[in-house]
């Protein structure tokens, strides 16, 4: 797929996917904290947990040129896993935003407006530094972790003509947005390194690999907090700034 079209793709699913936050509340990861009970019938109370379960990796020979591809496999996870746990932080964030303040669908409209226009305004020069390779991999792992590929969610949101569009354009380049993420399947490597990662072996990994640690990817300063943070920020500063001309034009009057 040309590297141009998977950035307006990767862009498109990006702002979708912000856009309509409340559609996506399934992906919220378990509570884990809850403790948990029976009764059995002799009306005894028994504790119900969940063991965490013991990992065995089969040791596979790889050679050099497989080597190679598995190293390539794993930088690029770096670059992409991180951007769609942040695609799908900000959403749990937006739509837990709009439940505990009972936004109204006019507050709601307004504020995605204004989260989606930043998002595709900070994120286009981000994403145009990366590979081909790694947006693809970028977006199947957003749909990991949402629950759901870019074409059926611009279908549901922007319509049928659009989605026909960008899958139209996919093919072209041997892509395709319907593709589902499948653990088990084609997608088993990467699923073995988002294991890998919330275990925290990851670094490891990769430190192994290349010898340093993984890089760090970038986020907008406005965004390394919950947006609507940035916002109220900006209200605060704007009310200070009109508050200040008010003042200096009342101090100007009255020294005439």
């Amino acid at each position: 797929m040309n590297r141009t079209i998977l950035i307006r793709i990767a862009l498109v699913f990006l702002g979708v996917l912000t856009a309509f936050p409340c559609a996506f509340a399934q992906s919220r990861p378990p509570q884990k904290d809850i403790l948990r009970y029976e009764i059995d019938e002799r009306g005894d109370t028994i504790f119900v947990d969940e063991i965490t379960p013991a990992r065995i990796h089969p040791k596979k020979y790889l050679n050099k040129r497989e080597w190679r591809s598995y190293a390539r496999r794993v930088h690029n996870f770096s670059k992409a896993y991180p951007y769609a746990l942040f695609i799908a932080q900000t959403i749990r964030e937006t739509d837990s935003l709009f439940a505990a303040r009972n936004y109204s669908e006019r507050e709601q409209d307004k504020y995605l407006a204004s989260i989606k226009d930043e998002l595709l305004n900070n994120f286009e020069p981000i994403f145009k530094e990366l590979t081909l390779s790694q947006g693809m991999m970028m977006i199947r792992l957003v749909d990991r972790e949402v629950g759901m590929p870019p074409y059926y969610i611009i279908k549901k949101y922007l319509g049928s003509v659009n989605a026909g569009f960008w899958q139209g354009v996919a093919k072209l380049f041997k892509g395709d947005i319907k593709q589902r993420y499948d653990p088990e399947g084609e997608d088993a490597d990467l699923e073995q390194l988002c294991i890998a990662w919330h275990y925290g072996e990851y670094d490891e990994l990769y430190m192994f690999l290349f010898g340093k640690k993984r890089p760090e990817i970038f986020i907008p300063e406005k965004f390394r907090e919950p947006f609507y943070k940035s916002l109220e920020k900006n209200k605060d500063r704007g009310k200070a700034a009109r508050e200040a001309r008010k003042k200096r034009r009342q101090l100007l009057k009255e020294s005439i």
